[in-house]
């Protein structure tokens, strides 16, 4: 999980949040029903698009990609069953995978202690030893486990990316390489690779400073 940033709030949310919540809380308040279109409006196209963009397409919590085997679920950071004015809230809506959603399903993240990638600096929480998630503190413990982030799937994947970047690691210190190429293949590592909008972006990160120290001196120069 890595620190994710809000995005401009879709026009569509700063015309209509406020009629729709004003709605839904007076259908609860004279115990109605609100329609299925009521109830599903934070998921419009402009909605979700965006927050596609935000999160480059990944899970906010295991970091995977959606997309090409999913579309991705609109997961409400603070439960909408629980905080029902907070439905199309847009500092409470991301992109979930479905077990991630699943697993978060209507807990509290403020009395369970799950990570908000929004507000908390995850990557200070949650740390790696090669695929295998860790905890540094209570809420990186309880998020691990809850959300199910060491699930064997997960491991699967998350190891096929750190072969990937532990072959890159390997080729910096490799000799037989000319210096220019090696210091190149560094500067890929850490502004491509390690970016934000890649599979898996907090435990590249860890395999890279893991490594650091190992990695000459002159093929961290620009």
């Amino acid at each position: 999980m890595i620190k994710l940033t809000k995005l401009d709030k879709p026009t569509i949310l700063i015309k209509h949040a406020k009629k729709w919540e004003t709605k839904l809380l007076e259908n609860i308040s004279k115990g109605k029903s609100s329609s299925a279109y009521l109830l599903t409006r934070y998921s419009d196209p402009e909605i979700k698009q965006k927050i596609i963009k935000e999160t480059s397409g990944k899970c906010a919590y295991c970091e995977s990609k959606l997309l090409h085997t999913q579309h991705g679920d609109i997961e409400h950071i603070h439960p909408k069953s629980i905080y029902k004015s907070k439905r199309y809230e847009w500092d409470n809506l991301t992109l979930a995978c479905t077990i991630c959603n699943q697993n978060k399903s209507n807990k509290d993240p403020n009395l369970n202690s799950i990570l908000n990638p929004y507000i908390d600096e995850p990557e200070k929480s949650i740390i790696f030893a090669g695929a295998i998630a860790h905890h540094s503190d209570i809420k990186g413990s309880c998020t691990i486990t809850y959300l199910d982030l060491n699930r064997t799937e997960l491991i699967e994947e998350r190891n096929e990316r750190f072969k990937d970047i532990e072959t890159i690691l390997n080729k910096l210190n490799d000799i037989r390489l000319p210096l220019d190429i090696r210091q190149v293949i560094y500067q890929d590592l850490i502004s491509i690779e390690a970016h934000n909008n890649k599979k898996y972006t907090s435990m590249v990160r860890s395999a890279i400073r893991c490594f650091d120290i190992a990695i000459p001196s002159e093929v961290k120069v620009a």
